[in-house]
């Protein structure tokens, strides 16, 4: 009887597709896949496209603009620091940040590309894991955001929020929650 419920438990286990270990670029279809491109050119981007970035190239661009707001989310998040990606556009718009949309991966893509309009027309990127050399997306997120706050790249720190302004490429705050 125990083999038989052993063999059963692992059968259920070999079905269970599990998300966000990774960055989850396999689990995508080819359409998907095909989506995924690296940056070239922060001028040359359009809506049809996630651009592949890592924390070096968005410095570089930072430093280009006297406001800015980057935002790393995870696909599909429902927590209560998740917002529709439209409040974060007008939020940047009515307040003259300049707006970056990072995925940390790739899991749930379609959640995020469903809220595209000719409202939302933000390009939108995710983070290179290719650079930082690693599938897992705990070690590949914390290198990004070290990079963007400046720090060494093993440190470890608390997470203060997703919500990253910037004064050109000086980090100014961290928060969860958009300002009122």
């Amino acid at each position: 009887m125990k083999i038989i419920l052993s063999i059963l438990l692992c059968l259920s286990l070999t079905s269970c597709t599990v998300y966000g270990v990774t960055n989850d670029y396999k689990k995508l279809s080819e359409k998907d896949k095909s989506m995924i491109v690296p940056l070239q050119s922060f001028e040359q981007t359009d809506s049809q496209h996630v651009y592949k970035i890592n924390g070096q190239q968005l410095k570089s661009e930072l430093s280009k603009h006297p406001k800015s707001l980057v935002y790393i989310f995870t696909n599909g998040c429902t927590s209560q620091y998740c917002l529709p990606m439209s409040n974060y556009e007008r939020f940047a718009k009515e307040n003259n940040y300049k707006l970056f949309l990072v995925m940390e991966g790739y899991s749930q893509l379609q959640k995020t590309t469903e809220q595209r309009s000719e409202v939302f027309r933000e390009p939108l990127y995710s983070i290179d894991n290719d650079f930082y050399n690693s599938w897992y997306s705990v070690r590949y997120h914390r290198l990004f955001e070290n990079e963007l706050r400046g720090i060494e790249k093993k440190a470890k720190p608390e997470w203060e929020g997703s919500l990253y302004f910037f004064n050109y490429d000086k980090l100014e705050k961290v928060t969860r929650e958009l300002p009122q």
